[in-house]
């Protein structure tokens, strides 16, 4: 899920599916559709924030900037054919969804800084843990939170 600013001033979430991470995990990449609403909205103003959440309840938030990618070995090396689904194909020869398609680019956010929660319990343990909680009173710790500052992650990117 992305969420920036629009134009509006008015928060605005997307979610997008995670292609791949370089720079050692520090550079998110997410396809895009060149012409959409959203590459304009970010090449207005990159600033941008990634959460994801998975099956654990492990959680993400990070910040970062964006920059919209077209070099096409870059898109070849991470194409999927099953974004065609999401291209389509308007049947001009060119605009198909393929790997070749000039509307294909690569949203690739460069994090900033990121603030993550680390659940060391099973789905059960978890559960167990927030039922316990509920009939004691006392607040749920089922996650541990744990933040990456800005200059964390320049080290860190520097060294990959």
């Amino acid at each position: 899920m992305t969420t920036r600013d629009s134009r509006t001033g008015k928060l605005v979430s997307r979610c997008m599916a995670l292609v791949a991470e370089e720079s050692g995990g520090v550079d998110q990449l997410f396809f895009t559709n060149t012409e959409s609403k959203k590459t304009d909205e970010l090449e207005n103003d990159p600033h941008v924030n990634v959460s994801s959440l998975d099956s654990s309840g492990q959680w993400a938030s990070v910040s970062g900037t964006t920059s919209i990618e077209t070099d096409r070995s870059l898109i070849k090396k991470y194409y999927n054919p099953t974004l065609k689904a999401w291209m389509g194909d308007i049947g001009d020869g060119t605009h198909d969804g393929s790997e070749n398609d000039p509307h294909i680019g690569i949203i690739r956010v460069k994090i900033t800084s990121a603030t993550y929660s680390i659940s060391e319990k099973t789905f059960l343990g978890f559960a167990a843990k927030v039922v316990k909680e509920t009939v004691t009173g006392q607040p749920a710790s089922v996650n541990k939170l744990r933040e990456i500052s800005e200059s964390e992650i320049q080290s860190w990117r520097a060294s990959h």
